[in-house]
């Protein structure tokens, strides 16, 4: 049994499910989410555990600092005199599905505040607007890593593919598989998706970790002194790209793949024996997914200080280069 109640020998409901019979208000609770049947209801019960004000609180962080850090990267891809690069087509799409994930919260505040007397139809619109954050920016991740594996493994490819119908393509196909998870969302609701969910974000994980072993080769096998420093720069540059695209995706959506155990211990080996430290656990693991928002515009914002900073230097060896030639005249 649960750590905080006593154990005692486990009933049957009118369903033909197992449910623990406790003692006292929290035995009924949890015999009333299990005898929902559904892992949307485990879910929805378990959130009227938490805190109200500690999860209004952290979604409204969540909101407005990831709406400020994608409007800053769309107003600097937007804002430049000159056409978006190939790399920039990528990362618009990927701030536009951020910046619909941003409005997604506002619907999961309000769902929270008022747990369980939403319509079915607003939780299957709620779920529907996760799939941008769950589905369309791991891809767009997954293709920004692909992306700059070909530029350094395969350059004559990257070059065959650089242009902007390639782009065009792998941010369409990005749509339309988010768009399509929302609709097998809104019809089937999310939970009853997480094992899909999980497996294609793995099979993402793994693809990104292909990218940077090939990279990692690549770098090996030229060797020092194997091609000009130039060269070796771009593709070191390219391993920490990939790196910078990997690790914090792995923070945010590994969590999502820890569910599918832990959903699998509670469905079929504890058998609604569940104690309350491990529902807040449930509660928890789908919040990282929400910093996956901050992944796009902390990687691009980073490479725009990085160039700002190498302009300044080139000012500045121009301004003491002119010096010493105006000492030595």
């Amino acid at each position: 049994m649960g750590n905080n109640s006593t154990a005692s020998s486990p009933s049957t409901n009118s369903n033909g499910s197992l449910v623990a019979s406790n003692d006292g208000a929290a035995a009924s609770f949890w015999v009333h989410i299990f005898a929902m049947g559904s892992l949307d209801g485990i879910i929805t019960q378990c959130q009227a555990e938490i805190e109200t004000m500690v999860w209004v609180g952290l979604k409204s962080f969540f909101l407005v600092t990831g709406l400020l850090a994608n409007a800053g990267l769309l107003w600097i891809l937007l804002s430049p005199k000159k056409p978006l690069s190939h790399p920039e087509v990528l990362a618009l799409n990927l701030s536009v599905l951020d910046m619909l994930s941003c409005f997604c919260l506002p619907l999961e505040i309000y769902e929270h505040l008022y747990i369980g007397l939403l319509s079915e139809q607003l939780l299957s619109v709620i779920d529907a607007l996760r799939m941008p954050k769950l589905v369309g920016c791991p891809l767009l991740l997954t293709f920004m890593c692909v992306e700059r594996y070909l530029a350094v493994a395969r350059p004559v490819a990257y070059m065959h593919l650089g242009k902007w119908e390639y782009r065009a393509a792998m941010c369409a196909c990005a749509w339309v598989v988010t768009l399509a998870a929302a609709l097998l969302a809104y019809f089937h609701r999310v939970y009853s998706m997480i094992v899909y969910l999980a497996l294609s974000i793995s099979l993402l994980f793994l693809l990104m970790l292909l990218c940077l072993v090939g990279i990692v080769r690549v770098l090996r096998q030229s060797g020092p002194g194997g091609g000009s420093a130039t060269n070796g720069a771009l593709k070191r540059r390219a391993m920490e790209n990939v790196l910078a695209v990997m690790v914090p995706a792995l923070l945010a959506y590994a969590p999502l793949v820890l569910m599918v155990p832990l959903l699998a211990v509670i469905q079929f080996h504890l058998k609604g024996d569940l104690n309350l430290e491990l529902c807040q656990l449930l509660c928890v693991l789908p919040v990282f997914p929400n910093f996956g928002i901050y992944i796009g515009p902390t990687f691009y914002l980073s490479r725009v200080r990085l160039l700002l900073c190498s302009k300044r230097n080139d000012k500045g060896r121009e301004q003491i280069t002119t010096s010493f030639k105006t000492q030595d005249e």
